[in-house]
């Protein structure tokens, strides 16, 4: 009975690799198709190997702590095999001889298998538990403590939110206590965290120094790309969404009942985005070389902070199609399950062009770094009470309005200074003119 590869699939675009989290089933066992096989964590989210055949698990290549690449392969499934023959062990179960490159794979593992995890001092913990734990500042022996996992055992997020429900309060007076008075006058020099140009400054503060995240990695990683590849250029101007707001403020309680959702200005700036893309169609591309890559979707990225304080960006796929109260659904859908690291890979890929709530932290502005391979973001900031001069029938009058100040960053390889400006001029019209009658 022939052996067939399970790789790692591509779960969303951009994907590279993945991190082996656990194995869910073990050498031996009868497998179907679409059963979970493993658990992957990768730079955005943790997710899920399926199985795309029914068999025997014969052969796993990728063990836990492992970090595979796209299309390469992590175990060997025999097709065709009697589910009863899970229940024969597996020494007497006849062999049936891999490829050459399974060999290989193999001979690797058996020095990396799990019979010499009784090497290992401590249990395995997965990447995003991890990041969780230096991001908190939880110390990495009080959490292997309190689960009391052993050396070949995995600690997984739900191991971490027992933790937290249980031990956070001590957790956070560990944080507070004092730092122990040493015997002796004498500060040790350290080298700083980021040292300029490979030499340190000869400065004696006491540092600490802490691996970044996988995370945070990637995120720098992309950041780093952005900053150094793409000629930024931002513009700014203020709106004023007093209608708007009020009329939010009105009919919230009405929505909130009716779509069983809660009703933000964010979706109205999410419609109001949707409307200026197609009214210009040029600021929705990207650049491929020396192409420029039209795109005809308006797929729109939302910039979310996760509990950990890293970063990720949700997709609201087909903007265009939803109205009010799908793009609500949405979006608060998007954010709630991203909030709980439960997002699939293809929900935080493929958008076209992105937006991030800077106000939400009470910023009133910003100049937020575009999300490759995207041509725009929009900043968004803080709504505040403004004097504003109102445009009456007798003239001006000064009134207090709602002022929000939008900021557009734009690769200007293919975006000039007049497009951005016509841009944010139409989001500036769109929202000033809101419609104080219109219906839910």
């Amino acid at each position: 009975m022939p052996l067939n590869k399970v790789v790692l699939p591509a779960l969303g675009e951009g994907m590279t690799d993945a991190t082996i989290i656990r194995w869910l089933v073990e050498e031996g066992d009868a497998v179907s198709v679409d059963q979970p096989l493993a658990e992957i964590a990768t730079d955005k989210v943790d997710s899920e190997v399926y199985s795309p055949y029914d068999g025997i698990l014969k052969k796993i290549i990728a063990l836990p702590g492992e970090v595979p690449k796209v299309g390469d392969i992590i175990a060997y499934i025999q097709v065709g095999a009697e589910t009863a023959a899970s229940a024969v062990p597996h020494m007497v179960t006849p062999e049936v001889t891999p490829p050459p490159i399974t060999t290989v794979k193999a001979t690797e593992t058996v020095a990396k298998n799990p019979s010499s995890a009784a090497k290992q001092a401590s249990p395995f913990i997965t990447p995003f538990v991890r990041s969780a734990i230096q991001r908190f500042q939880i110390e990495e022996e009080d959490l292997i403590r309190f689960t009391g996992k052993q050396a070949g055992d995995i600690i997984d997020k739900e191991d971490l939110e027992k933790y937290i429900e249980d031990q956070l309060p001590f957790a956070e007076k560990k944080k507070h206590r004092p730092a122990p008075i040493s015997a002796s006058p004498t500060t040790i020099a350290a080298e700083p965290v980021f040292p300029i140009n490979g030499q340190t400054t000869g400065s004696h503060e006491d540092v600490e120094k802490v691996p970044l995240p996988r995370i945070r990695k990637k995120i720098a990683e992309h950041m780093l790309i952005s900053s150094k590849t793409i000629p930024h250029v931002t513009s700014f101007i203020e709106v004023d969404v007093t209608t708007m707001a009020e009329w939010r403020e009105k009919h919230k309680d009405e929505f909130q009942r009716k779509y069983n959702t809660k009703l933000t200005l964010t979706h109205l700036f999410v419609e109001a985005i949707v409307a200026a893309l197609k009214a210009y169609p040029q600021v929705n591309v990207s650049i491929d070389g020396d192409t420029l890559v039209i795109r005809k979707n308006f797929h729109i990225g939302m910039a979310t902070v996760l509990p950990d304080g890293n970063l990720i960006v949700p997709v609201i796929k087909h903007a265009d199609k939803l109205n009010l109260s799908g793009i609500a659904q949405a979006v608060n859908d998007l954010s709630e399950r991203a909030r709980n690291y439960s997002l699939k890979p293809h929900e935080a890929t493929g958008s076209t062009f992105s937006f991030t709530n800077i106000g939400v932290f009470g910023s009133l502005s910003g100049t937020p770094l575009i999300n490759v391979p995207e041509a725009a973001i929009l900043g968004i900031g803080a709504v505040t009470k403004k004097p504003w001069a109102v445009r009456t029938n007798e003239g001006y009058a000064m009134g207090l309005r709602d002022i929000v100040m939008l900021s557009l960053a734009y690769d200007h390889r293919i975006i000039d200074g007049s497009l951005g400006g016509l841009f944010l001029k139409y989001l500036k019209d769109y929202l000033e003119a809101f419609d104080a009658s219109r219906p839910l």
